[in-house]
């Protein structure tokens, strides 16, 4: 057990460099050999799969893995199968979630991960964090090899889908007594217990997705950033 990660130290930055090292190569490659980026997108979604599994195979070894972990209602779970049905069967409507709700999800917890992690700790937080930037690094991968585009429809979309699944999530947390999402109280030794501690029940929900609707608004300008880089006299 580590209880004491040290944030933004060495491991933690050494575990966020790596997915995007690995997902920058993914994205050269189906740059110089397009004709190949089905054969590559494969192996990129084998790549998730194999550091998502060791993190895993770390939770069998000490006897905390679940089976019901690979079906998690929480939105880290959902993004990873849909991402990777996306990478091996392009979808726009499945990319428009996996950057849009994917990324910010992915990213909150890549970057604060917590303090405490379960054995073999540091080896553990690592691919942990690791697992979760292949995310936020699948979705940039699918927006630039595929070409895939977001609207100004879709964001606004986003704003009250994502504004109708916490009210929905909240009352199904209400009624089964979980935690999904993290509605209900933040996760021991994040930010979220910080700020649910702070500012109570009420607030920390408003909190949450005041801080969703600025992650979108933010990934939207992101993404024209991108294409416009990429995409220049492209129609």
């Amino acid at each position: 057990m580590l209880t004491n990660f040290n944030l933004f130290g060495f491991e933690h930055i050494l575990a966020l460099i790596i997915p995007i090292v690995i997902g920058t190569l993914f994205i050269v490659l189906a740059y110089f050999y397009p004709t190949k980026k089905r054969m590559i997108s494969l192996h990129f979604a084998l790549t998730i799969i194999l550091i998502r599994g060791t993190r895993y195979g770390f939770d069998m070894n000490i006897g905390a893995f679940r089976i019901q972990d690979l079906l998690s209602l929480h939105v880290c779970h959902l993004d990873l199968i849909l991402l990777l049905i996306c990478l091996l069967r392009p979808n726009e409507k499945l990319f428009t979630f996996t950057f849009l709700i994917g990324i910010p999800t992915a990213l909150a917890v890549a970057l604060m991960p917590g303090t405490t992690h379960a054995a073999p700790g540091l080896l553990r937080a690592v691919f942990f964090i690791m697992s979760h930037m292949m995310l936020v690094m699948g979705s940039i991968y699918l927006l630039i090899v595929y070409h895939f585009k977001i609207t100004k429809k879709d964001i606004y979309f986003y704003y009250l889908y994502s504004l109708i699944g916490i009210v929905l999530i909240y009352i199904y947390n209400l009624i089964t007594n979980s935690n999904f999402m993290y509605l209900m109280e933040g996760p021991k030794n994040t930010v979220l217990e910080t700020l649910y501690r702070t500012f109570g029940p009420l607030w920390y929900i408003i909190i949450l997705y005041g801080l969703l609707v600025f992650l979108l608004t933010l990934l939207y300008l992101i993404y024209n950033t991108i294409n416009k880089l990429f995409y220049i006299g492209k129609s």
